[in-house]
């Protein structure tokens, strides 16, 4: 005769199977302990070596700060618009770079490009008056002979001064009205109608007329003060074909 197997029962036998799986470890063990990383460590470490290849390309790129780059790609474009004004007017068109602090500008780190009305030798804006972006301002022009990519590379101040860079343009306007306002020694470079850059009402091109861009803060008072020797751009125009590119100053060596 079978015997009757009750829920009692039942629930007696289930425990004795528990118990006794109880008594075995089923954790999965390695045979032999190995050294490896988490996928979390791999993480940790990648990101750390990004961080350090990040700090090293800026820092080996100190006269790329991108201020400074971006100032001079800003200025590449505003001579590329002086001589295509130029060219499509028939007249004289320039970039100019302000010495004043007319209509909110700031000395020798606002532009803007004109162009030569024939009939009354006076001048109009092409474009309203741009900043350089904030940490940069034009530190000087360089013109022909005045204009050596090897001698001229380093910045002869020193950092941290103040100073007017009112003196450091080569061509400069003696005295010029743009939309009825007279300015007087006002930095520019100029382009004739055949888009050859040209100094003043001079008849021959320019052998080379160059832009340097740098690092400093410029205020009301016309004046800069040079934050960095080595964060610098060169925007060069060949004067005879027109040619106009941004140089970084290694370029040269």
């Amino acid at each position: 005769m079978r015997p009757k197997i009750t829920s009692q029962n039942r629930k007696k036998f289930l425990f004795l199977i528990l118990l006794m799986l109880s008594q075995y470890d089923f954790s999965v063990r390695p045979a032999a302990k190995r050294c490896a990383f988490s996928l979390v460590e791999l993480l940790v470490v990648v990101a750390i070596i990004s961080i350090m290849a990040g700090l090293l390309t800026l820092g080996l790129q100190g006269v790329r700060a991108p201020a400074v780059r971006g100032a001079a790609s800003q200025v590449t474009t505003g001579l590329s618009l002086a001589r295509q004004v130029a060219i499509t007017k028939n007249t004289k068109a320039a970039l100019f770079i302000a010495n004043d602090t007319g209509n909110g500008r700031i000395p020798y780190r606002h532009w803007s490009v004109g162009y030569s009305n024939k009939s009354s030798g006076n001048w109009t804006l092409s474009k309203k008056w741009e900043p350089l972006p904030e940490g940069t301002f034009f530190l000087e022009t360089l013109l022909n002979s005045g204009y050596s990519p090897i001698t001229n590379m380093s910045i002869s101040r020193s950092q941290g001064e103040t100073f007017s860079p009112a003196n450091n343009f080569a061509c400069t306007a003696g005295s010029i009205t743009i939309d009825g306002k007279l300015f007087t020694a006002l930095p520019y470079i100029m382009f004739s109608s055949d888009g050859a850059a040209m100094s003043g009402n001079a008849t021959t091109p320019l052998t080379h007329a160059a832009i340097r861009i740098a690092s400093g803060l410029a205020n009301t008072n016309s004046e800069v003060t040079i934050t960095s020797l080595k964060q610098y751009f060169f925007v060069e125009t060949d004067g005879i074909v027109g040619r106009i590119r941004m140089r970084a100053p290694e370029s040269y060596r």
